[in-house]
């Protein structure tokens, strides 16, 4: 009897361990896939120069393509994030509801002096002396598809592109961030 109780114990002792390195496989294997969604949009978004119609597309078909599925609400940090759902049928950014992925754009902005009477400050888009430029910052979703867990953990992942010059965005985007900028 006392090795039959003893069995018990290493088979349990087993099983969880088991269910524990499972678990850590999967949660470790679904966060590092979720970074390659964040860094694929960001890629896609300077090859395109932008936020449009283009850059869009092949961000939606990647997505698809992957099976990604995760929604959830865009940061309420004082930026104007775009929307975006993986079933709208035209690529078109929305301002509000659940997303499968946000888009930020930071505008780039410098600042000279002036002499004389004028304004002593001057914004201009961009450095002195190049075009327009700006960075874009996105985010992507983490879920755990388990039941219990689902509605416990709700992780966003974030990443910021490199200065991009000569920006081609969707013009709803520049209206309604930077009043037609």
């Amino acid at each position: 009897m006392k090795e039959a109780i003893g069995g018990t114990w290493i088979f349990v002792l087993v099983i969880s361990f088991l269910a524990l390195f499972t678990t850590f496989v999967s949660v470790s294997t679904n966060y590092s896939r979720c970074y390659k969604i964040k860094d694929e949009i960001l890629i896609t978004i300077e090859r395109a120069h932008g936020i449009n119609n283009d850059s869009i597309t092949k961000i939606n078909e990647y997505l698809k393509g992957i099976g990604y599925s995760s929604v959830g609400k865009c940061p309420e940090d004082g930026n104007c994030w775009a929307h975006f759902k993986l079933s709208d049928i035209t690529p078109q950014p929305r301002w509000s509801g659940d997303a499968n992925y946000c888009i930020t754009k930071y505008m780039i902005t410098s600042r000279s002096s002036s002499t004389g009477d004028e304004d002593p400050v001057i914004y201009t888009t961009g450095p002195v002396g190049h075009p327009e430029s700006a960075y874009y910052g996105a985010v992507v979703f983490f879920r755990l598809d388990w039941p219990i867990l689902r509605s416990m953990f709700k992780i966003n992942i974030s990443g910021e592109t490199s200065i991009i010059y000569l920006v081609n965005d969707f013009d709803e985007i520049n209206d309604r961030c930077y009043g037609g900028s």
